[in-house]
């Protein structure tokens, strides 16, 4: 069965054709139908969806059946065929009971009613999270080295090595597996549902990661316990900030009673103090709406040193966002502040927080300094995280930079000075600690090797000396032959 009455756009974005345009692999799109046609594909609409229900809650998957029921889907006819619904064709198709479906939901499959979002969406760092996770364990540093044992990895069923079996549960449930080629039946890959998951389609992202299945509730992506189950942590404590706040402080004290489900979150009249999704995404005069988290980030704080937004993922070489200047997107931002906050008192606290990150930068690029002299002398092997200097460089700017830098714009204080700036400064003293020893080491060992080295000659002179006086005795010892 297919869906009818789809709008199909095209959306010139630098130059490249929307998300809405492709050819869905689970969507036809028809035009010109007549009234009548369109009373029977829904009255078929119907009838499929019925056929589900005889399994999907009368007793199997209950719950799931009575969240779509519940759900704004259901109330506008958007049944379980309209979205899982697949073509024979499709990578991932499956036959059940009599239909061919798809278990995963991409989001170019949402965007067969979500295309603006869809789009908005794939050019956010969010869609980006898996090709990020790849990038790091193809380098070989940390989420490679994690699943190492001696001699390998683990092993699985039929012999298979487990590569990402530290990361499967941990990076890669918020990143992303990469399910190219794959199926849900491959127990590495699924069940996922990271926010850059690649999926079998090629698209990149997993609109349920925030918006989960099945209710698909905007209610529950504005809350900011659902980017806290990420978004936490010693190297990206976002909820943890958030809640320390004095906006965190508002919604623990008044958030029950906001208006969590309007489609149009006003400031000040369905809530007082803005979650994660209202400073990042809600609409405001001056900032619309959007599903790219990134079109309001003025900073990326994330690296080891702080940089504007330049739309490019550097790491990756790969375009992001709108185009804009990280000035275009910083006034965004401020325009959400402007909602509640003065000019003068929006404006001198972005000035406090870029402070924050101008120091950071400064007291990294002396830490940097440090590991770049021991590594050229030939006192650090080139291979990462094999000395424990290694480690405490890394969490300087991996745990504590990126605490102090996030908390300076969040309004969150301890995190800027206590688990911040203070750690900053202990770490320095260690790793300064660290690299004395190592140099002192090496010298010493220098030290050493020239004082074996000469003990050695020595011996061998001695040695020597010892060869040549035992030939001359035995030669004044040696009797004259008789004539």
């Amino acid at each position: 069965m297919v869906n009818l009455i789809r709008k199909s756009y095209i959306s010139l974005n630098e130059g490249r054709i929307s998300m809405g345009t492709l050819i869905y692999r689970r969507k036809f799109f028809g035009f010109g139908v007549t009234l009548l046609f369109l009373f029977s594909a829904m009255a078929t609409t119907s009838m499929v969806a019925t056929s589900c229900t005889t399994c999907h809650g009368n007793g199997i998957l209950d719950a799931i059946y009575n969240d779509w029921n519940n759900s704004k889907h259901a109330q506008n006819g958007v049944t379980c065929q309209t979205c899982h619904e697949a073509d024979p064709s499709d990578v991932d198709a499956i036959s059940h009971n009599g239909y061919t479906i798809s278990v995963i939901v991409s989001p170019q499959d949402c965007s067969a009613c979500h295309d603006k979002e869809a789009q908005e969406f794939e050019q956010s760092l969010h869609s980006l999270g898996a090709k990020y996770y790849e990038y790091l364990f193809g380098k070989g540093v940390l989420p490679f080295l994690e699943s190492q044992i001696e001699g390998g990895y683990i092993v699985g069923e039929n012999d298979v090595n487990i590569t990402h079996a530290a990361t499967l549960r941990g990076c890669q449930s918020c990143h992303g597996t990469n399910m190219t080629g794959k199926s849900t039946d491959d127990y590495l890959v699924w069940p996922n549902n990271g926010i850059g998951r690649i999926n079998p389609d090629g698209s990149m992202g997993s609109c349920a990661a925030c918006h989960t299945r099945h209710t698909f509730s905007i209610a529950e992506a504005r809350h900011p316990e659902t980017c806290g189950q990420c978004h936490m942590g010693p190297d990206h404590p976002q909820i943890e900030i958030f809640m320390e706040s004095k906006h965190g402080n508002i919604y623990s004290s008044e958030g029950d009673s906001w208006n969590w489900d309007v489609k149009d979150w006003v400031a000040g009249v369905d809530y007082r103090a803005p979650t994660c999704a209202g400073c990042h995404m809600s609409g405001a005069p001056g900032a619309p709406a959007t599903h790219d988290v990134s079109a309001r980030l003025s900073w990326e704080l994330e690296p080891a040193v702080s940089r504007h937004t330049d739309n490019i993922a550097n790491s990756l070489g790969i375009d992001f966002t709108d185009g804009t200047t990280w000035e275009v997107k910083r006034d965004r931002m401020k325009a959400v502040c402007k909602q509640c906050h003065s000019s003068t008192w929006v404006d001198n606290y972005y000035l406090q927080a870029d402070i924050a990150v101008e120091l950071y930068n400064e007291q990294y690029a002396y830490v940097k300094s440090i590991m770049e002299d021991l590594y050229e002398d030939g006192l650090l092997t080139p291979d990462p995280f094999d000395e424990v200097i290694e480690f405490k460089y890394y969490e300087f700017w991996h745990h504590e930079g990126r605490r102090a830098r996030m908390a300076a714009f969040m309004q969150a204080p301890d995190y800027v000075q206590w688990h911040g700036f203070y750690e900053l400064l202990q770490d320095r003293e260690e790793i300064e600690h660290m690299a004395e020893e190592i140099r002192a080491a090496s010298e010493e060992s220098e030290t050493s090797a020239d004082l074996d080295f000469l003990l050695l000659a020595l011996g061998v002179f001695l040695l020597a000396e010892l060869v040549v006086i035992t030939i001359l005795f035995f030669r004044r010892q040696k009797p004259e032959l008789p004539e």
